[in-house]
């Protein structure tokens, strides 16, 4: 049935109303179409050249009147095999593509050139913020409120610092200058730290940020938050930050603690390899 042949072309009923008249009456001008189907001329005459692009009909010019007619079933089948020609051309070319660059739909491509974040909820989850910063190749680097970090977790850092120094690790460090900070930097040698004090009234902050290796973390102490960073950019990036305000802090004049931290980082990097 013709119906089903319009259908298999998925023509909406408007399409399928003008289609049929045309079919019954013959080629026509827009206009004609329009006044026996009752609906506006422009309405028709978009739909007429829908159903040309479609391949379903022909437009022809008398005169300076167009018309329009339904096309042979000959042409209909020869122009529907060559767009299945078309169609598998361009599923094969597609197909090829994939199978050169296919890989990079992938995320675990796509997460080799991102940085991977890691949330750590509650105070487990900050002594694991801490635990990975042990595992530092290239020392720390870091911005501390002392007073927040150790309220926040008093029992664990009476041993943090000194399995960071037992595993090599030198720390350089800015603290706004509160009590806490002047008891720590007291301990600046023998817990391998360089560290610049800075005035608590002109800068204070409460979150910890450190970084190390190609990772930087956040410890967010009011929100008992902890986060990881992974990317070899933001790393170094943060490192340079860190340099320059740590360059900046000096001119306070209270900078305590190791002068060798470099020397200790290569040593540290030497004796990793071994």
């Amino acid at each position: 049935m013709i119906s089903n042949l319009l259908k298999s072309f998925r023509l909406t009923a408007k399409e399928t109303k003008i289609f049929m008249k045309v079919l019954e009456l013959g080629s026509q001008p827009a206009s004609n179409v329009a006044r026996v189907c009752e609906m506006p001329r422009n309405t028709v005459r978009s739909i007429l050249d829908g159903l040309v692009k479609k391949g379903l009909m022909v437009k022809t010019r008398r005169a300076n009147t167009q018309y329009y007619s339904t096309e042979r079933k000959e042409n209909l089948i020869r122009a529907l095999k060559h767009k299945k020609v078309r169609m598998d051309e361009e599923i094969d070319r597609q197909i090829d593509l994939l199978e050169v660059y296919g890989e990079e739909l992938s995320a675990r491509h796509w997460a080799k050139s991102r940085p991977k974040i890691t949330f750590y909820e509650g105070t487990d989850g900050l002594e694991k913020v801490y635990e990975d910063t042990l595992t530092a190749r290239t020392g720390l680097k870091s911005w501390a409120s002392t007073d927040d970090m150790l309220e926040a977790m008093p029992e664990y850092f009476k041993t943090y610092f000194k399995r960071r120094t037992g595993n090599g690790i030198p720390m350089r460090s800015i603290h706004p200058d509160t009590e806490s900070a002047k008891d720590i930097t007291n301990r600046n040698e023998s817990e391998l730290r360089d560290s610049a004090i800075v005035p608590a009234d002109k800068y204070y902050w409460t979150p910890e940020i450190q970084v190390y290796n190609n990772k930087v973390n956040i410890a967010s102490w009011k929100d008992k938050l902890g986060i990881i960073i992974e990317s070899e950019e933001i790393a170094d990036a943060m490192r340079a930050f860190f340099d320059l305000s740590f360059e900046a802090a000096e001119k306070y004049g209270k900078r305590h603690g190791i002068k060798n931290y470099d020397e200790l980082i290569s040593e540290k990097g030497k004796s990793d390899k071994k």
